[in-house]
């Protein structure tokens, strides 16, 4: 950057911060906010809003709340109407557009010489509806308008009501269809649904509602039940909410459309389980992903399904993998753009695992990337000479940063064999790592391997949290990790660079971290036929239950279980489609078990508090979590489901499901009622205020 450049970049900063403090006045508390969105939209990151429309709407009580941007500079997915949502409101508006819009929209927006707008499912983000009304559509008859923004924003609330009204007054039968949910709207934080497995590409779990919060906790009630006619055990399903309907599926791979005010059945999808499975730990099915006004479903028997959202009929199917040999899918795909991405299950069969991108309209194979190599390939040298090159499942969902366009994908472990020598040991890449794969090629860009030569079966396969965050005094693209080895690794995203590992949980594998991440592992308690104990045991510090990040709080929020393992290595031969298990971990009996929940300072990875749960007699306990804008942490755990103060854990509300919780819950609003919802024993529990 030459001198004038940089003078003019200078001053241009400084009158910014100036004009910034001027405007807010006494709101001093304010001002790092505004100052990092100057930056921001000097960087050239904020080109879709003009330097007017980012002065004005950061005064106070603006029509438009800007902070959301610095999480998510894209403002179809950050900026929503989020002030003008009253009944006044909706009056006002319902004013307004029949003297500015009705013309040609009609009066209550059925559509005469230009589209209707009331149609469920049918109307733009709040942002590029702001920007059709305000600008009008270049090439149509929609001209531009000289309205106040929050007259704007009024008639959005009409028509956002219209929908709604609409969308109640269907009936059986009827066309409920879906929009084509877009990239950008995945991206964000979708204020009244759940659009993907994560709620957004960052992995957060975090709903940006706050209707219920700490002041009105005491009144959420039961609002509705949906019974699972499944005859497994297992329901960990993560469903979605788009345009009123909820989608969810049942372990065996069925897929059933509800709608989301009521738990009314809007159709069903059903699907058998093959007798032929091999399988380490029950038929399971996490969820589905929406795109294209399709539902992408996986099954047991690693098949990848889409759907017609509004019928349930199918559209394509395609064979992922053979399950005769041990494979299947568990997780919930990721749609990203044109293509679907999901991973493989069954590191205990001695598969080789890869994750997979399929063309969303057709289902054909994109690209295919092996997280295990060939021999001759990079990373072939770090397997010991004669060990078969197996291992790497890809059996939890990943996140995914767009401006990167990078996926970050966790992996299994490799199948360790306890007789090579300490010497001949390799890393055995690229088990136990984390992944940065570029979505449009299936390239990888980097890797970070977390457990090398993981002879513990720990597991990398952990969602990734994705933040843009100071870190030691730096903004940075930040990847957060809470590893079933029991660290806590803050990743640069763009990169690669280890930056920290935080022990999180007991551990007794690891010596110590070097400046650049690798662990200095103990030989001492490897495992051996007469078995050795070593934290954390077999089902890692944490497990495949995400945890959830508060943007509001700082904090990252994680499922802790402290309790270790004997671990033993035995002899086995490997049979294709048969269980193929070299390390076994029996839980220590003398020891135990502690089940937590710890709240972690995002960037440095230290401890704020943690909340202990009551002893269980359940093998596996997955508190599964959800933050909100009202200040709660919903917290499944055991048989009950608890709203949690996110600051300081304390329960403020629990309710006894009478059934065990492996789903993870999600929130939506309907009508401006908002919701949260989570599977328990065979159904699914919605709850919302009396």
């Amino acid at each position: 950057m030459n001198n004038k450049k940089s003078a003019v970049v200078l001053v241009t900063t400084v009158f910014g911060v100036m004009l910034i403090a001027a405007l807010v006045g006494g709101y001093s508390n304010a001002l790092p906010w505004r100052g990092a969105l100057i930056s921001l939209k000097l960087a050239g990151d904020l080109e879709e809003l003009s330097w007017t429309e980012v002065l004005r709407w950061m005064k106070p009580d603006s029509p438009v709340y800007l902070d959301k941007l610095l999480s998510n500079p894209n403002p179809r997915a950050a900026l929503r109407n989020t002030r003008y949502t009253s009944q006044t409101d909706i009056d006002i508006g319902n004013s307004l557009f029949k003297s500015n819009c009705s013309t040609c929209h009609g009066s209550d927006g059925e559509g005469s010489s230009a589209p209707p707008l009331n149609i469920p499912g049918k109307i733009a983000t709040d942002w590029e509806m702001y920007r059709a009304i305000q600008r009008g559509i270049t090439g149509t008859s929609m001209p531009s308008n000289d309205l106040p923004d929050p007259q704007i924003w009024q008639i959005m609330a009409f028509l956002q009501n219209l929908k709604a009204l609409n969308r109640q007054n269907q009936k059986p039968g009827q066309d409920r269809s879906v929009r084509a949910v877009t990239h950008e709207e995945r991206e964000g934080l979708a204020a009244d649904e759940w659009l993907t497995y994560s709620g957004n590409y960052g992995g957060w779990r975090h709903s940006v509602l706050h209707q219920l919060d700490k002041t009105n906790v005491d009144k959420i009630r039961l609002a509705w039940v949906y019974q699972s006619a499944t005859n497994y055990r297992k329901y960990e399903t993560n469903p979605l909410v788009v345009d009123g309907v909820m989608f969810l599926t049942e372990p065996e791979g069925s897929v059933i459309a509800l709608d989301s005010a009521t738990g009314k059945e809007l159709w069903k999808y059903q699907r058998g389980v093959p007798q032929d499975l091999v399988l380490c730990c029950g038929v399971v099915n996490r969820g589905t992903a929406i795109a294209e006004g399709m539902i992408i479903s996986a099954t047991i028997d690693a098949h990848l399904i889409a759907l017609d959202s509004a019928t349930g009929k199918l559209v394509w199917e395609v064979e992922v993998a053979d399950h005769r040999y041990g494979y299947s899918i568990t997780a919930a795909p990721l749609a990203i753009n044109n293509i679907v991405i999901t991973g493989v299950a069954g590191g205990e069969s001695g598969i080789r695992g890869y994750l997979d991108a399929y063309d969303v309209k057709t289902g054909k194979l994109v690209w295919r990337f092996h997280t295990t190599p060939n021999e001759g390939q990079p990373e072939s040298e770090t397997w010991p000479e004669g060990n078969q090159r197996l291992g790497g499942a890809t059996w939890v969902t990943g996140s995914y940063d767009p401006s990167l366009d990078l996926i970050y994908w966790g992996t299994g472990h490799s199948i360790h064999n306890p007789e090579v020598s300490e010497e001949q040991r390799g890393d055995e890449l690229y088990g136990s790592s984390i992944l940065a794969i570029e979505a449009s090629t299936g390239a990888l860009e980097w890797h970070y391997q977390t457990t090398p030569d993981d002879a513990w079966g720990f597991d990398s396969n952990q969602v990734p949290v994705l933040v843009d965050a100071e870190f030691q005094g730096e903004r940075r693209k930040l990847l957060l990790n809470a590893n079933r080895n029991g660290f806590y690794y803050v990743l640069d995203r763009e990169t690669g660079e280890f930056l920290s590992g935080t022990e999180f949980a007991k551990q007794t594998w690891v010596r110590s971290l070097s400046p650049n991440g690798r662990p200095d592992i103990d030989p001492a308690v490897r495992p051996t036929p007469g078995g050795v104990l070593n934290w954390p045991g077999s089902n890692g510090a944490t497990n495949w239950s995400p945890p959830a990040y508060s943007p509001n709080s700082g904090l990252i929020y994680i499922p802790v279980t402290e309790r270790p393992s004997i671990f033993f290595s035995q002899s086995d031969s490997l049979e294709r489609g048969e269980h193929y298990v070299r390390i076994l971990g029996r839980p220590a009996q003398n020891v135990p078990r502690r089940d937590l929940l710890r709240s972690l300072e995002a960037t440095s990875g230290e401890l704020v508090w943690e909340r202990e749960f009551p002893p269980s007699s359940s093998v596996l306990r997955m508190r599964s979590l959800l933050s909100t804008g009202g200040g709660l942490l919903f917290v499944g755990d055991d048989t009950v489901f608890y709203a949690l103060d996110e600051t300081n854990g304390e329960i403020l509300w629990q309710f006894e499901t009478g059934g065990a919780i492996l789903g993870t819950p999600i929130s939506y609003a309907v009508n401006g009622r908002q919701f949260v919802s989570i599977a328990a024993g065979r159904s699914i529990l919605t709850f919302s205020l009396d």
